[in-house]
């Protein structure tokens, strides 16, 4: 175990940590997307000196803006932060447990990212969530055998 986190609600450690990090990289990726979106919004809202930006009125679109910027900001730079300390905490195959003497043989830094995003060199998968995940197979499988019960 590395640490809980309250956001997924469970233990982040060996077996869940990519799905972390790939969590806390997507947050940062969505709200930079939603500061980009903010601010060409305002952009073309000074554009059309606000008469068709919105349903609202413009001081009331304005304060709206600036709280989803504001928003968007502390979520990417909350996570941003989170997801460097994992990346640090993973190429230098520490753990954020205080007190805990390391009992393994310390990896490179190569190493510790492969171990944690799946072996072979840097790809795309090491960004898909899905990738090497092992489903279980919902619906049992059927032997096909012919006999007189399958004539018709």
């Amino acid at each position: 175990m590395d640490h809980h986190c309250p956001w997924v609600n469970n233990c982040v450690g060996e077996r869940n940590q990519r799905f972390f990090v790939l969590f806390t990289m997507y947050i940062a990726v969505i709200s930079s997307h939603a500061l980009a979106l903010c601010g060409y919004q305002f952009i073309t809202c000074v554009k059309v000196q606000w008469s068709e930006c919105s349903d609202f009125s413009p001081p009331v679109t304005m304060l709206l803006m600036i709280f989803l910027c504001m928003e968007s900001l502390l979520f990417f730079t909350f996570t941003a932060v989170m997801f460097g300390t994992q990346l640090h905490s993973i190429c230098n195959d520490e753990t954020r447990l205080k007190n805990e003497k390391p009992t393994w043989e310390r990896q490179t830094r190569w190493a510790g990212l492969r171990s944690v995003f799946g072996g072979g060199p840097p790809s795309l998968r090491w960004i898909n969530p899905f990738a090497g995940l092992k489903l279980p197979i919902l619906l049992p499988r059927r032997s096909w055998r012919g006999g007189a019960e399958f004539s018709v």
